[in-house]
């Protein structure tokens, strides 16, 4: 997460760019927590909260709201778009590993991290969570992968050499992003003793992307506002559900918010300092105008996969 920590990172872009999660989604994070009347409503902790786009849904189900993150620059972002218009949500600067340090023992209902999970040190995240939660909290976490373009996937592969290419931006991602790529498949659920082994689960929103998973309902899934019963089983696939319409300048505002390119500008300040447009631009605008000419189109339909796990710890 260095990147985002660095001073010359643009917080406030990135809360204006970076692409909003579907209500459906924290539905179905709500609908678990609450699930056999385990989940309290008291008090949310959002762990790598960024400038605090998943912090802000949450006021209206819990009295208490905490976003936390390592970077002044997000967490100051977050105070002035989210900290004075919500009663009852704080915003601190904190890792996850050591928000504990920060909340009393056995006082947090739910604890969430929306695109902050390919982050952590696991070592040392499940204990300090651990003593955070009340038993029967819930932890949440959840991210998107590679976009892909909605209905063009021959469009798949240029998109990856963009994003993963070694004579492009693949070398200036961060270590998260193989974990991010890979459905937080890597990120292992926590085995000691706290925990409700059992009440593990994996949720992939990625339609066709991840085949090779059990295509069953969950809880809260498809029908939304009834409670079900979660099936035994530890993955489930589902239909993607994260998408937004964008004129190409929005794509294009949302592509410069990548850390890959802004570590990729710091290395190669000639290509920043481009100042044509399109093929005579920087990467982001000479990609862009490939994908223009391709499409023939105002605007983009761009989808995300969206991979989710959920855990609780065990009730007293």
């Amino acid at each position: 997460m260095a990147t985002f920590s660095n001073a010359s990172f643009n917080a406030a872009s990135y809360a204006a760019f970076r692409p909003t999660y579907p209500p459906r989604l924290l539905k179905v994070v709500l609908n678990y927590h609450f699930n056999r009347g385990t989940g309290g409503k008291d008090k949310v902790v959002d762990i790598g909260c960024g400038t605090g786009q998943v912090t802000q849904t949450l006021p209206p189900h819990f009295s208490r709201v905490i976003g936390a993150d390592p970077s002044e620059g997000m967490i100051e972002t977050a105070r002035k778009k989210h900290g004075s218009d919500n009663e009852g949500v704080e915003f601190i600067v904190a890792s996850g590993e050591e928000v504990d340090q920060h909340v009393d023992k056995e006082s947090v209902d739910l604890i969430t991290a929306g695109q902050a999970a390919h982050w952590f040190d696991y070592q040392r995240l499940w204990p300090s969570l651990a003593r955070m939660l009340k038993p029967g909290g819930t932890v949440a976490m959840w991210g998107y992968s590679e976009f892909r373009i909605a209905n063009h996937p021959e469009l798949t592969p240029l998109i990856t050499q963009y994003s993963l290419g070694e004579d492009s931006l693949g070398p200036y991602w961060e270590p998260g992003r193989k974990i991010l790529d890979n459905h937080y498949r890597d990120i292992p659920f926590p085995t000691s003793l706290e925990w409700n082994l059992d009440s593990a689960r994996r949720v992939y929103f990625s339609g066709e992307l991840v085949s090779e998973l059990q295509e069953v309902p969950i809880y809260g899934l498809p029908a939304e506002d009834e409670a079900q019963t979660f099936p035994n089983v530890p993955e489930v696939r589902t239909e993607a559900i994260m998408g937004k319409t964008m004129p190409w300048d929005g794509a294009q505002s949302w592509l410069r918010t990548w850390s890959s390119l802004h570590t990729y500008q710091q290395r190669h300040p000639e290509d920043k300092e481009r100042t044509g447009k399109g093929k005579e631009g920087d990467m982001v605008d000479r990609f862009v105008e490939v994908l223009k000419d391709k499409l023939g189109t105002e605007t983009v339909d761009i989808q995300w996969p969206v991979s989710l796990m959920m855990i609780k710890k065990k009730s007293a």
